[in-house]
């Protein structure tokens, strides 16, 4: 019987294979097309008329393979299930994880890609193995990014989909929209941004997009009881304890909805009628005062190792944690709610266990805050395990990756929310736009500015998308002249050497690119035109963002330890500006043809006044006539100030009705 088991004629072997086919994962070497005047990927160099090609130990092979299917999220707003990749843009994560582990990215040890010439100096890598930089014919006969596989690493087998949709990637054979961008080489994946279906079919405006941010959890901690002794001064000593003063209470998602609308994923800046202009490191150091130089966070772990490692968190079984009493607190991949994890950390005494609860709800709360409204990502607890090594991380580079990667999916035409750190996001735009600043109080000069800020409540609903209309039209008529280039002062990012870093920033599986020198007047330097960005190794960012996806290399990490060799020099790209909105004068011309800098068509006939912003306004008249009444100390006068009060709230009721278009009642 042992025999005849162990014998395999070659009729047997027919047969067996007729019944059971062998499954051959199909792969197809793509056809890499060059199209005259439209280079497909670029290569960021340093210094002029020089290549800067990284070398490291590990290259990846540049050919491009792949299959027909790639891992997607069941549902439909780019926000993954809670697990190894649990939230909007982390599609992306997820497809990032399993190609890191299953090798589905295709990129392997071997040389470096050949060189293109660009003109004016500039070089681009061509035959790389990656959607940016291999193209092929699509089912409408336009060249379209070729796609790769992504096959589920850690043994679960998500809901596949083809990749058909190629609109997303604009090439010079692609039909262009009235607004630009008329040549595509800077933000090819405009074919499915929210800006393109603003500018061709305004009646599909999606409007102001849900917020996630967890100002609840935030006071939890801020009354948060010790159980251990030591544990709080363990805290403090990590430099992240402040944040729980940090995070706004209020957003205005109207106006982080007008911002995210001028966020192109491609450069991860924001561009606007005067240029590009972005979130950096020293807006990190200054805006939330966390390290953002250090190690980087680019740890990575299977959906299994992070449920077992969120186990001996809490010292329960992998089974006990969807099982008892921790039943409507656990989820069987190993996500947690933010309170049974408080809970559980002062429940069981241990300084070193309470302390890695608690920061594991503060980050996930105001750093890495994700779409579930009230679960952790595991991904954070990679980071807390050791808590001898708290403070050599780079968080701020972490938590500028991930909220690089939450605008990036934001920008989808078919997402409808935003996560990530919301309060860095708002009050960047209070440090540099004047416009939209609410009031401010005063503070020391080491003390985090997000602190500083008021954040008002406003109304939502109709009067939220009325702001937000407001917001596209002032900002489409926004001027360098009407930024503050250096909230910080002129050297403000002098001690901040690690944001003038040129290559990918990580957060464990999100990786994005940052490059300073799209931004140079963020540093007082005259903006000159930029060089092509540095692309992934793979990317598909569909109109849907329920696949979006983003994967580099891991020999990337190496990138940012180098930290001479990728520093941008500021005097030798540029000159030191004279007035704060400088640029070369050919930038603009450069930009308009390469952007998309409107989100509404220009109205025929007289230019249009800039419309007024009902807190500004109010502001200004609360100011004017509630303070003389304030000042008044002489009793005798209270009935008369009183009269004058209840004129002015009058008057504040009837101007706010005339700003948002209704009549006086």
């Amino acid at each position: 019987m042992e025999d005849r088991a162990c014998r395999l004629t070659a009729t047997g072997r027919k047969e067996n294979e007729e019944k059971n086919p062998p499954k051959v994962r199909r792969k197809k070497k793509a056809d890499v097309v060059r199209p005259d005047g439209h280079p497909t990927v670029g290569q960021l160099s340093l210094s002029r008329g020089t290549t800067s090609t990284p070398t490291p130990d590990i290259a990846p092979v540049w050919q491009a393979n792949w299959s027909d299917s790639i891992d997607e999220d069941d549902d439909d707003d780019g926000d993954a299930e809670v697990g190894n990749a649990p939230d909007a843009g982390d599609a992306a994560g997820d497809a990032a994880v399993d190609d890191a582990v299953d090798g589905a990215g295709d990129a392997e040890a071997g040389d470096a890609p050949p060189q293109a010439d660009l003109g004016v100096g500039k070089t681009a890598r061509v035959g790389v193995s990656s959607t940016a930089s291999s193209h092929f014919r699509g089912p409408d006969g336009r060249y379209a990014s070729r796609p790769s596989s992504e096959d589920g690493g850690d043994g679960n087998r998500k809901r596949k989909t083809t990749r058909k949709d190629m609109s997303w990637f604009l090439t010079a054979e692609s039909p262009m929209c009235s607004g630009g961008p008329v040549i595509p080489d800077v933000i090819p994946s405009f074919g499915g941004h929210i800006g393109l279906v603003l500018w061709n079919s305004p009646e599909q405006d999606r409007g102001v997009l849900d917020g996630f941010h967890r100002p609840r959890a935030v006071e939890t901690l801020r009354r948060y009881k010790w159980s251990t002794e030591g544990s709080k001064e363990m805290v403090e000593a990590t430099g992240l304890s402040h944040l729980t003063g940090c995070m706004m209470q209020h957003l205005d998602m109207a106006l982080l909805s007008a911002f995210v609308e001028r966020w192109q994923p491609d450069t991860n800046t924001f561009h606007m009628p005067f240029g590009e202009i972005s979130i950096l490191l020293h807006d990190v150091h200054h805006i939330l005062r966390i390290p953002v130089d250090g190690e980087l966070m680019g740890d990575e772990a299977s959906q299994d190792t992070l449920k077992s490692d969120m186990g001996g968190l809490v010292r329960l079984s992998v089974d006990a944690q969807v099982g008892g009493k921790w039943k409507s607190k656990w989820y069987d991949n190993g996500a947690m709610h933010a309170e049974g994890l408080l809970v559980r950390g002062g429940e069981l005494k241990i300084k070193e266990m309470e302390v890695q609860c608690y920061l594991f709800v503060l980050l996930g709360s105001t750093l890495f805050v994700d779409k579930s409204r009230d679960r952790l990502r595991p991904a954070i607890n990679l980071f807390l395990k050791d808590h001898r090594l708290l403070t050599d991380y780079a968080w701020g580079a972490g938590a500028l990756a991930y909220l690089y990667r939450q605008l990036g999916v934001a920008t989808r035409a078919g997402s409808k929310g935003l996560c990530g750190c919301l309060t860095l996001l708002q009050v960047w735009i209070y440090e540099y736009f004047p416009l939209f600043r609410p009031s401010q109080l005063p503070q020391s000069p080491d003390a985090p500015r997000a602190s500083s800020w008021i954040s008002p409540r406003l109304p939502g609903g109709d009067e939220a998308r009325q702001r937000l209309a407001r917001y596209r039209q002032l900002l489409d008529e926004l001027s360098a002249d009407d930024v503050t280039w250096t909230p910080y002062g002129r050297d403000g990012h002098t001690d901040i050497p690690r944001s003038l870093y040129t290559g990918p920033i990580r957060f464990s599986y999100i990786a994005e690119g940052y490059d300073p020198a799209r931004c140079l007047r963020q540093f007082g330097y005259r903006q000159i035109i930029p060089r092509a960005m540095t692309v992934p190794h793979d990317q598909y960012r569909p109109a849907s963002g329920s696949s979006y996806i983003v994967f580099w290399d891991p020999w990337v990490n190496q990138l940012w330890d180098n930290v001479a060799a990728r520093r941008l020099d500021l005097d030798f790209a540029s000159r030191s500006c004279e007035q704060p909105s400088e640029i070369v004068e050919e930038y603009i011309d450069w930009f308009l043809t390469r952007s998309h800098p409107r989100i509404t068509h220009p109205t025929d006939g007289e230019p249009q006044p800039r419309p007024l912003l009902v807190h500004q306004v109010l502001r200004e008249q609360i100011v004017d006539r509630l303070g003389p009444v304030l000042l008044t100390r002489d009793r005798s006068k209270w009935e008369e100030d009183g009269g004058k009060l209840y004129d002015m709230v009058a008057g504040v009721f009837e101007l706010y009705d005339q700003l948002v278009g209704q009549p006086p009642q």
